[in-house]
């Protein structure tokens, strides 16, 4: 309590702002495709989906941008002021005795649209109102609140929302217009000082830094790619997999519960074992945090692609988690203190567009599995592993590199002053 106490404002009422607003989203969001699937049909609900990913894409280019030019703060009230909006759309059409499909889907369309469009809005925020000290730690708090919250939503959609679903799209609307009118009052826009850094700086190592930036944001880029394809291996191949092989000898385990007792432990470990694994890894170098996690992560993809016994399917789940937790607040603070102030929107939206795409490329798998066997599957997950690591280990260098430059660079012309 007293370190969360030690964050800036900003930082904090974003936290309790987070934990609201993700647990009122999942009490609906994780079954809107179950929602329209009823409704509309398979088909439709596939045509669907595909159109919202490239509404969703539009948003997240736009967001960025419109965050570093009119300002984070404006962005984010703006968005989940249209977005609690949209919510409730949705709600007066289905609170009706007949099924309007059209106003629903573009009331959706909407709700996504800003949703990307605020994302990079967030996390250029976050960025702005920390400092690179505190920034692994801030980023654990997030992951566990967002875990924690994500849990009780689905627990509470997954009773509630077949026969309620209208008051509970009524109350996701309302506490997205609450987080809106509580950002205005209570969290301040960080000025941006890029402008007097790069006036810090002579012109000729400017130049070079801006190089070399560049080369570090298209290896971020890349990794972001690899790891959301592996990250949504798990809700596309991998759980067809399971379910197309369980019940597994005398284990009287269907894989549709397969698949819940691991969604389970993932939120187990993340919300009761964050706190413990940041202790434990608080010693490690930010290179040794780095590549252990990824590491971890990826053998636990490689365990769930190749191996089917329950016990071995949770102890993937269970390196998959642990390697999130130590990997991932390395990651976002790299990421962080790597993109530059006055484009940080734009960078984290374009980063999170790759993402995007990654995932989309995942669902190649489930048509490749027609094609290929399971061993050259686990195969290719090794390769993506190893290319993976080696990424990461490049960006970590560049990083590095660039801040000891800019550090010699900034010694240099203060010793001239």
């Amino acid at each position: 309590m007293k370190q969360f106490l030690s964050f800036d404002v900003t930082i904090r009422v974003r936290m309790l702002l987070k934990f609201f607003t993700v647990l009122a989203h999942t009490m609906v969001m994780p079954y809107t495709v179950v929602y329209f699937a009823a409704k509309i049909g398979p088909s439709l609900t596939t045509m669907m989906i595909i159109i919202i990913g490239i509404i969703s894409i539009i948003g997240y280019l736009l967001g960025g941008q419109a965050a570093d030019r009119i300002g984070r703060k404006r962005v984010i009230i703006t968005s989940e002021m249209m977005t609690g909006i949209g919510f409730l759309i949705v709600y007066c059409f289905d609170s009706l005795h007949h099924f309007y499909a059209i106003p629903i889907v573009v009331a959706f369309s909407f709700i996504y649209f800003f949703e990307s469009a605020s994302n990079p809005a967030y996390s250029a925020l976050i960025i702005d109102a920390s400092n690179e000290k505190d920034r692994k730690i801030i980023y654990t708090y997030f992951m566990w609140i967002t875990s924690t919250a994500f849990a009780g939503g689905s627990l509470l959609g997954g009773f509630f929302f077949e026969n309620h679903s209208s008051m509970l799209f009524f109350i996701v609307g309302l506490t997205s217009i609450l987080s809106a009118v509580l950002t205005s009052l209570l969290i301040k826009d960080i000025p941006l000082k890029a402008a007097d850094a790069i006036t810090e700086l002579p012109a000729a190592p400017a130049k070079k830094l801006s190089i070399f930036a560049s080369q570090l944001f298209l290896f971020l880029c890349i990794g972001q790619l690899l790891i959301n394809i592996l990250k949504e291996q798990f809700p596309n191949y991998l759980s067809i997999r399971i379910v197309s092989k369980y019940p597994v000898g005398d284990i009287d385990i269907s894989g549709y519960k397969m698949i819940g007792y691991l969604n389970l432990e993932e939120t187990i470990i993340i919300t009761i074992a964050a706190g413990f694994i940041f202790k434990l890894t608080k010693r490690l170098s930010e290179k040794m945090s780095l590549m252990l996690g990824l590491l971890l992560f990826v053998l636990g993809y490689i365990c769930l692609s190749y191996f089917i016994h329950p016990a071995l399917l949770m102890l993937g789940m269970l390196f998959i988690s642990a390697g999130g937790l130590i990997y991932l607040p390395t990651l976002q603070a790299i990421t962080a203190k790597s993109l530059p102030a006055h484009s940080r929107g734009k960078h984290l939206s374009v980063l999170g567009l790759v993402g995007a795409v990654g995932g989309m490329i995942s669902s190649l798998f489930i048509w490749a599995m027609a094609y290929i066997p399971e061993i050259g599957i686990t195969f290719i997950f090794v390769g993506m592993g190893i290319f993976l690591v080696g990424v990461y280990w490049r960006v970590y260098h560049f990083a590095y590199s660039e801040n000891v430059q800019e550090r010699v660079e900034k010694k240099t012309v203060f010793s001239v002053e």
